[in-house]
């Protein structure tokens, strides 16, 4: 039978290399050409995903609450919100869902995220 050390060889600390002030310099400018690059980036992305919202909700495919209520009725969105916060949904969306279901009388399932382990479905 083979003896095994209790504790096996331990890595000897290393000390990092070090790095010359032209090298530090040229990764610094590297690093700063790359968050540029990122900031410009998020832009068209963010830009791009307003227009593709846009779209959706021009063609039919998406309806944003807040679009379909006048700006007077934004007591209607608060008490969806009051009422996602007390009964743990997640969404605008869940609550409409739920409303829907208790207001025509039939079962639609809810989305598993909405709602916390061990609560009851109403």
């Amino acid at each position: 039978m083979r003896r095994v050390a209790k504790h096996p060889h331990q890595t000897v600390a290393r000390k990092p290399p070090k790095v010359s002030p032209a090298k530090l310099r040229e990764l610094r400018a590297q690093a700063k050409i790359v968050r540029e690059q990122v900031a410009r980036d998020r832009n068209q992305i963010a830009a791009e995903a307003r227009k593709a919202v846009t779209d959706a909700v021009a063609n039919g495919r998406l309806t944003k609450l807040t679009l379909l209520l006048r700006p007077d009725e934004q007591p209607i969105l608060d008490a969806l919100d009051h009422f996602a916060s007390e009964h743990g949904l997640k969404s605008r969306n869940q609550v409409l869902r739920a409303a829907l279901a208790h207001l025509l009388n039939i079962e639609l399932d809810q989305p598993h995220w909405g709602w916390p382990a061990g609560k009851p479905r109403a």
